[in-house]
């Protein structure tokens, strides 16, 4: 894996002529972070710049990114960062640097020459995502693309893991005038040598004279491990439009030889701070009789303690790796990027309630939303593995600050959530949760 991969989709704009580009480009923690190993905190910077074919620069800028020591550590950890520009026609080149803190490890960069539409193209670059949010205002996390009210989670190349191998796909259509409004849409996976793998039912689609979206989502579960590509083409009257993106499936755990690498103790190298760090959202895992005596330990006691912890989780004893901690690390990286609360007084994701949920339980199975821009915007998380469970979300303030009002977990707590809701909101959850 390159220590940057950057790519760039386009979106064309009627009103001037101009293209949008969403930038992403995926950094290797372990080639920036290598000189603050032993800290509590990995920190680097990242420079972007934009140049013309003449050497102009459009746009520059930088962000300090801070990453736990930890997660820096793992084998194959990455971070995400995105930003958007827009552009007249012609050719530019998007260079990013990143620049480790403190100069003692070489900054690593990447450039990516794109081109703007030199006119109104009929479809835009295709979005392949990993997740899918409503998001009509606000910022969004970095490694999201924010397009028609949604937020989509995505990097130069998803990846998506055997057992949950769920891919969203996004395309903009801009018809040409006289062209005709029905149109037909198939989503292909294609594998090695141009081997069809999936193909999808023709769906039919209606598109306004202005343009529209195509878009949808595709269960690949059962998909082997490997490099693909998805292949959407929308029928328009007589003519064919193709749009395709790659993405990849790989195991849940890491490969051997990359086991291999890892630090032999994870918990030796890391400070005190940092050992209070991690052990805020670890505590949500624990057992009754593990809690309560963490922060009395000394910092031996304190390795000690989140050793033990940790290696009663691992489902491998005996081998170099714990994918229990790993995968926990890349959770509440996760976490923090998805649910932070903003506003005075910001919180980090994995202090709310969701991300207390989410760390506890993963992914949900199954989500009931309704978005922000309704007058009492809630979220419905359910889990069918093992004993149903549900939870509900209510956004206290208007501003994606979701408190956790119902739950029929008796770990969490669970209020008057039909009187907050309404009574028509309360009967839509009531019937989802059934």
């Amino acid at each position: 894996m390159p220590a940057i991969s950057v790519a760039a989709t386009r979106f064309y704009r009627p009103g001037d002529g101009s293209t949008v580009f969403e930038v992403l480009a995926e950094v290797r923690l372990r080639a920036v972070t290598s000189a603050v190993a032993h800290e509590g905190a990995a920190r680097y910077r990242v420079e972007i710049a934009v140049r013309d074919s003449a050497g102009t620069a459009l746009t520059s800028g930088g962000l300090d990114r801070e990453v736990p020591a930890a997660l820096a550590r793992v084998p194959g950890a990455t971070a995400t960062e995105s930003f958007r520009f827009a552009a007249a026609p012609g050719t530019y080149t998007v260079q990013l640097r990143a620049v480790p803190e403190g100069g003692q490890a070489s900054a690593i960069e990447q450039q990516l020459v794109v081109r703007a539409f030199s006119a109104r193209p009929p479809l835009s670059d295709l979005v392949l995502a990993t997740e899918v949010q409503p998001a009509d205002t606000g910022a969004v996390a970095p490694g999201v693309i924010r397009r028609a009210g949604l937020a989509m989670r995505s990097a130069p190349i998803p990846r998506l893991v055997l057992d949950s191998a769920r891919i969203a796909y996004y395309l903009e259509v801009y018809p040409w005038p006289g062209a005709a409004s029905d149109a037909e849409l198939v989503a292909e996976v294609v594998g090695a040598g141009g081997r069809r793998m999936v193909r999808t039912p023709p769906r039919q689609v209606r598109f306004e004279s202005a343009g529209g979206v195509a878009r949808g989502s595709l269960d690949l579960t059962g998909l082997p491990e490997g490099r693909y590509a998805l292949r959407l083409a929308v029928r328009l009257g007589d003519s064919t439009l193709t749009a395709e993106a790659p993405f990849e499936v790989i195991p849940q755990s890491a490969p051997a030889e990359v086991r291999a690498a890892a630090p032999e103790d994870e918990f030796e190298a890391m400070s005190e701070a940092a050992l209070d760090s991690l052990y805020g959202p670890t505590e949500y895992l624990l057992e009754d009789a593990e809690r309560g005596v963490f922060m009395s330990l000394s910092l031996t006691g304190k390795r000690r303690f989140m050793r033990e912890a940790w290696r009663r989780r691992d489902p491998t004893p005996g081998t170099p790796d714990n994918p229990a901690l790993t995968e926990f690390l890349r959770t509440v990286a996760y976490v923090n990027a998805a649910f932070r609360e903003s506003g005075q007084g910001a919180v980090a994701g994995w202090r709310t309630d969701r991300g207390r949920v989410y760390l506890r339980n993963g992914r949900p199975d199954d989500l009931l939303r309704r978005p922000s821009a309704s007058p009492r915007p809630y979220e419905v998380w359910k889990y069918m593995r093992g004993r149903m469970r549900y939870y509900i979300f209510y956004d206290r303030s208007g501003l994606s600050n979701y408190e956790l009002i119902g739950s029929n977990d008796v770990r969490e707590p669970s209020t008057n959530w039909e009187t907050r809701l309404g009574r028509q909101n309360a009967l839509d959850v009531m019937d989802f949760i059934r």
